[in-house]
């Protein structure tokens, strides 16, 4: 069925069946009046943020169930509001769709949202509905929570202190990869880098154990690439960095698509962005214990890239031993 032949009000009445929460103790009123309205919780800070992805630019529909594409448009704001080490409340949801979206399709997107919004009490508050003649556009606004003394920032970082990320590199831009192009990979490959790049997980209860330890010094997510996230804590810092090649955590499905495309791994990990790791920088004292109680709590280690230096710039020390400035030549908007 097509929107057209229901109307909007009608839609947003069914979208509201899906997402429709009852007022909680989070004092949200969501879906059905001209405003949401929700209460901050006494101390803590209100932290807003706010990503637009545009069809065939940010994603490809075609290659894209629409749950799929509804929950990767909500990792992508809760990636951002675990980097600050807050924790998601509310979400507005606005849809520019193109003129032959079905209902179908729209419910699908708005159910596979709701999948990850109920699993950390996110509520999908409200949002807006306009028909465009394309591409197919959301934009997703999250107001999360933090506790004022322990948000993360980028420009915490000293010279010294040491660089690490929550997990490996390079598979989300591996997944794409196997959605536009023919390329042949082992199965159990193709599953995680496909898992990597269509459905991320947000980094939001790591935030939390590592904003709470007292050691982190720094942190982002990784969106847009190694180097060029680097280069923003750096910028916001005043610092420079240090990295070691053979430090570099590159996920396996990378290093496999990377081969059968006769690419370098390690471009895919320090330029493939959409990895939706934690970027942080720890003061060197408490590494060791911070990586210990982590991968106890995780499961995994917190994976050394390098360190923040005086001197500006990123520079890698090589597998070979040669030292090699680095820039970032991944995706950029403009």
């Amino acid at each position: 069925m097509k929107i057209s032949e229901i109307g909007e009000k009608q839609l947003i009445k069914k979208i509201a069946q899906i997402v429709a929460t009852a007022p909680s103790s989070l004092g949200v009123l969501g879906i059905g009046d001209d405003a949401a309205v929700n209460v901050v919780t006494p101390g803590s800070l209100l932290v807003t943020t706010k990503d637009m992805l545009v069809e065939d630019i940010h994603f490809l529909r075609s290659a894209l169930s629409p749950a799929d594409l509804g929950y990767k448009s909500l990792a992508v704001n809760f990636s951002d509001i675990a980097a600050m080490a807050a924790m998601p409340r509310c979400v507005f949801v606005a849809l520019a769709l193109p003129k032959d979206t079905t209902v179908e399709y729209v419910l699908e997107f708005y159910r596979g949202m709701k999948q990850l919004a109920d699993r950390y009490g996110a509520v999908i508050c409200g949002g807006d509905t306009v028909g465009t003649p394309g591409p197919l556009i959301i934009s997703v606004t999250v107001q999360g929570e933090a506790d004022r003394d322990a948000l993360l920032l980028r420009n915490g970082a000293s010279p010294g202190d040491l660089l690490c990320t929550t997990g490996p590199l390079g598979a989300s831009a591996a997944g794409l990869a196997l959605l536009t192009g023919k390329i042949p990979c082992d199965e159990e490959m193709r599953r995680q880098a496909l898992q990597a790049h269509i459905r991320p997980e947000p980094r939001l209860d790591e935030a939390a154990f590592l904003s709470a330890s007292g050691h982190v010094t720094a942190a982002m997510d990784l969106s847009d690439g190694l180097l060029r996230d680097i280069t923003e804590i750096c910028e916001q810092s005043g610092c420079g960095a240090l990295l070691r090649e053979s430090q570099i955590p590159v996920h396996p499905a990378a290093v496999c698509v990377a081969e059968e495309k006769g690419a370098d791994p390690l471009d895919l990990a320090l330029s493939g962005g959409e990895d939706y790791e934690l970027l942080l920088t720890v003061n060197p004292e408490g590494f060791h214990s911070l990586s210990d109680t982590y991968r106890n709590r995780f499961g995994q280690p917190l994976y050394l890239l390098g360190e923040m230096t005086a001197s500006p710039g990123i520079v890698m020390f090589t597998k070979e031993g040669k030292r090699e400035s680095l820039t970032f030549k991944g995706f950029q908007h403009f």
